[in-house]
């Protein structure tokens, strides 16, 4: 029993995040596709130091010639490892704010941006599994099993 437990310890110890490598720029970008509706997601998220953090999120939404480009949600808040853990807390988060609107009324936008907004809101406390971490490249999963892939931006 007392070698399987320091298996484990040294097992858990292999995998655990490095703060230092964590800290810095990274971006990652998602596409999907829902019933005509092609959404795209790019993530600019800033680890600092001092274990606060920023993010800026652009969203595109596109259905046939109706469109919203880059509607931008940003938010600040505070992060922490624990082994493969990083938790990300969101403390605040901006009105979001649309670069361009074409053939979409104001009250769908304001629907679409309510959406996306309360992502941060509502749930403010995200848990990420740190799947792999090199100075180039962050992999983290989330509670709902969904991979994200970051890549580091130069300072």
């Amino acid at each position: 029993m007392r070698h399987i437990l320091l298996f484990i310890v040294a097992v858990l110890g292999l995998y655990a995040a490095d703060e230092s490598l964590l800290t810095g720029q990274w971006n990652s970008m998602t596409h999907s596709l829902n019933s005509g509706t092609k959404t795209t997601e790019k993530e600019y998220f800033k680890l600092n130091a001092n274990h606060t953090f920023g993010i800026v999120f652009l969203v595109s939404v596109q259905k046939g010639n109706a469109y919203v480009k880059d509607l931008r949600i940003e938010g600040t808040g505070i992060w922490k490892t624990r082994g493969n853990i990083l938790v990300v807390v969101v403390r605040d988060v901006k009105v979001p704010v649309a670069k361009e609107v074409y053939g979409i009324s104001q009250s769908s936008l304001q629907s679409i941006a309510s959406s996306f907004h309360s992502r941060f809101v509502n749930d403010p406390v995200r848990i990420l599994v740190v799947k792999r971490l090199s100075p180039s490249e962050l992999i983290t999963e989330n509670e709902s099993g969904q991979t994200v892939q970051y890549k580091r931006l130069p300072y």
